[in-house]
């Protein structure tokens, strides 16, 4: 795992202040004109609005990033709560990263792991090997590929048994 350093209260205010306006920033490369020289007009013919799917790439990508300073300054009482609400999606290695930049120790860690719902040795023990969502989705796409073909052999298995059974059955009629 990456080693992460905590980051203070007012630090996260700073970073947050900082991504706003570089998101700000971001929204905006796509329609700055350029000045042809100084004191005439902008070169003109370009559109003042930013494409729909690069604004929405640079919101959701930089809305990830405000969600998880925003929850590294929440409180610790609130933490769980906030986390619930503001990354729904979030796995025990994604609370585990903010509770380590909010500077947690890790006997406090497991205490909320265990109030988020999880079993705070197994969470601890699968976050530290970096066990996440895609990984744990991947090896049971891998089991169900592996069913799949101790199925498909199954039937094989007994399509071939009927087929024998009915050639049976007609060879006792001829």
């Amino acid at each position: 795992m990456i080693r992460l350093k905590r980051i203070s209260e007012p630090g996260t205010q700073q970073l947050l202040l900082d991504v706003y306006n570089l998101k700000t920033l971001f929204l905006k490369l796509p329609v700055l004109e350029k000045v042809s020289s100084p004191g005439k007009k902008a070169a003109s013919g370009g559109s003042t609005i930013a494409p729909a799917m690069y604004t929405k790439m640079v919101q959701k990508h930089f809305g990830r990033i405000e969600t998880l300073l925003k929850l590294v300054g929440t409180p610790i009482d609130l933490l769980i709560e906030n986390f619930r609400v503001q990354w729904a999606s979030g796995s025990a290695l994604e609370l585990q990263i903010v509770m380590s930049l909010k500077g947690m120790k890790r006997n406090e860690q497991a205490a909320h792991l265990e109030k988020f719902g999880l079993d705070p040795v197994n969470a601890m023990k699968g976050a530290a090997a970096g066990i996440t969502g895609a990984t744990i989705v991947s090896e049971r796409v891998q089991a169900l590929q592996d069913q799949g073909s101790t199925v498909a052999s199954k039937v094989n298995s007994d399509l071939s048994q009927m087929r024998q059974k009915v050639d049976d059955f007609r060879k006792s009629f001829r």
